[in-house]
């Protein structure tokens, strides 16, 4: 059994628009079946819901809505596929950078003027004629 990660932490899609699917994954269960197991509920029940697919004809009753969303600590929405899981990539990096050190923050500084002046410089020859 995996210890869950939640949906928020999710950095990278796994692939395709099955969100439940990528949901367990990310969690580190393997199996539709470990899954269920560990909502108690049985493992044909949790598989038709990831064949289902996203949408509101997923046929996920609410209350199995909410267990799974409680599960993975996501929003209901995400999990009966209303909300965009791709969209959960975009993480908000100023709470990340503000735990930073004084030397953490100087290192980020300097490493994004290094990439900015990197793309200055590839604009820059893009712009000359041949």
């Amino acid at each position: 059994m995996s210890s869950l990660i939640p949906a928020c932490a999710l950095k990278h899609p796994i692939g395709g628009k099955r969100t439940l699917q990528r949901l367990r994954r990310q969690a580190g269960f393997r199996s539709a079946k470990d899954f269920a197991e560990s909502l108690g509920i049985p493992s044909s029940t949790y598989a038709r819901y990831e064949r289902a697919g996203d949408g509101v004809d997923c046929g996920i009753p609410l209350p199995a809505a909410w267990q799974i969303a409680d599960a993975f600590g996501c929003s209901i929405d995400l999990v009966v596929g209303r909300e965009d899981i791709d969209a959960l990539e975009a993480e908000d990096i100023q709470p990340r950078y503000s735990a930073l050190s004084a030397e953490g923050r100087r290192l980020v500084e300097s490493y994004l003027a290094y990439v900015e002046l990197g793309e200055q410089g590839r604009a820059h020859q893009g712009s000359r004629l041949p």
